[in-house]
């Protein structure tokens, strides 16, 4: 495709999208109001109107956030050769509309307002298109082949157990409301921020090894990951702004690759998912629909380990995808939370193939805030992690999720080093943990402390 023919192109696909939009804008209502038609020069009143009506629509659909993502959305569609099908499938997906309003739902969750999320095979389609629901969006997980759908459901059907009901009826293998998870991993009462110029543990190298990150957007260029290997993509179906403090501060203890701040494995490849938005109220949170494609983004780019510090409610489709991708041979690390010893269960950590982190101190005592139960299989250092800071520099934080970078990173390592399936190298962590509290696996700190690599 030659840069001289592509504008022209574009402007045409991007009038095809105006009229998906904003169809009313085309009535023949609007023709009438044209300006032009009164003074013979027809084809430039139509031209100029059409124009204008363009841009206003363009506008209002694609936001600058998002540009990159429609360009090359367009490129694609310039080589379809089906262009009404091509057209419309990728358009479903484009995030080009603010957030949902986000309310309390069920069990003080948060989720998106009237919204739900489905799993279908391709052939259940026009089952749900038939249906009174309205769809969002879909997208076809290459990893599964299912195809994952985003609806709205009227309010007679906005309730726990009917819509699953629907959704189910139309052939859903797991249906749920899009729930919105935190970067936090639950509220720390005592979160630990301060300056730090202490660097790093130092790493055990993890040349050949590589592991996923799904949580906020990065600071690449950041002195800590300037050098790292990243592939970063966004996930974000909305085009609210992206945080990036999180997301940052676990890549550092990863991949961090600094004279004084070097990560757990600074020669890795990270392969980075960015799922977090920032909502009107401040608080950050990633959609389960945006959750569910990343992890299948990962599994396209044939990760093996994934870091998720992270939490949410037990949603059903998430927890089928994760079901999924572990019979792969897939292993997620997930941080327990923070929301207390005596607090319910936060996930993915509590999904039974999930390897679920807890942090301790130095001291190798437990932090105080860390959620507690069966779900707990490793314990790791992640109170006053020196992590890098989103505006330069580094400092320290404290929670479960700065845990959970030390046991991804030994899994993946062992992989790298042994060629052993993850599940292996889940069993050989086992065997070398050290034993914490009672004899044995434990509610506090599962089978154990889990070390650096160096």
């Amino acid at each position: 495709m030659s840069t001289g023919r592509f504008p022209l192109k574009k402007q045409v696909l991007l009038f095809a999208i105006a009229l998906a939009f904003a169809p009313a804008a085309f009535a023949p209502t609007a023709f009438a109001q044209l300006p032009g038609l009164g003074d013979g020069n027809i084809l430039r009143g139509i031209d100029d109107a059409i124009d204008r009506t363009v841009d206003r629509a363009v506008d209002r659909a694609v936001t600058d956030p998002i540009t990159g993502r429609v360009d090359r959305a367009v490129e694609k569609l310039l080589d379809a050769k089906d262009l009404p099908k091509a057209l419309l499938d990728p358009l479903l997906d484009l995030p080009l509309l603010p957030a949902r309003k986000e309310v309390v739902v069920e069990d003080n969750w948060r989720a998106l307002d009237h919204e739900w999320i489905a799993l279908l095979s391709p052939d259940q389609l026009p089952a749900l298109q038939a249906a009174n629901v309205q769809i969002i969006s879909r997208r076809t997980l290459s990893s599964t082949g299912l195809v994952l759908v985003r609806v709205v459901v009227s309010d007679n059907d906005n309730l726990p157990g009917r819509a699953e009901a629907l959704l189910r009826s139309l052939g859903a293998t797991a249906a749920d409301r899009n729930h919105i998870f935190d970067e936090r991993s639950g509220p720390a009462p005592d979160f630990e921020f301060a300056p730090s110029p202490a660097p790093a543990p130092q790493g055990g190298g993890g040349g050949k090894v590589t592991i996923g990150l799904i949580d906020t957007a990065l600071v690449k260029k950041h002195p800590a990951l300037a050098r790292a290997n990243i592939s970063e993509r966004d996930f974000v179906d909305s085009s609210n702004a992206r945080p990036t403090a999180h997301g940052t501060a676990i890549a550092s203890l990863l991949v961090g690759k600094e004279r004084d701040h070097r990560g757990l494995l600074p020669d890795a490849r990270l392969v980075s998912a960015s799922v977090f938005y920032q909502g009107e109220s401040g608080a950050t949170g990633a959609t389960t629909s945006a959750l569910v494609n990343a992890l299948d983004w990962m599994a396209a780019e044939n990760v093996q380990v994934v870091n998720m510090s992270l939490a949410g409610p037990p949603n059903q489709v998430l927890g089928a995808m994760i079901d999924a991708l572990s019979k792969r041979g897939m292993i997620i690390v997930a941080a327990v939370g923070n929301d207390g010893p005596s607090a319910k269960p936060l996930y993915p950590a509590a999904f039974e193939p999930v390897i679920a982190v807890t942090a301790v101190d130095r001291r190798n005592t437990v932090y105080r805030w860390a959620n507690q139960g069966p779900q707990v299989d490793f314990a790791a250092w992640g109170v006053e992690a020196p992590v890098a800071l989103p505006k330069g520099g580094y400092g320290q934080e404290t929670g479960t999720s700065f845990a959970v970078p030390v046991v991804a990173a030994a899994i993946a390592q062992q992989v790298a080093r042994t060629g052993s399936s993850a599940s292996a190298a889940v069993q050989a962590l086992i065997a070398r943990a050290v034993d914490l509290g009672a004899k044995g696996r434990d509610n506090t700190y599962g089978y154990g402390l889990v070390k650096p690599a160096s």
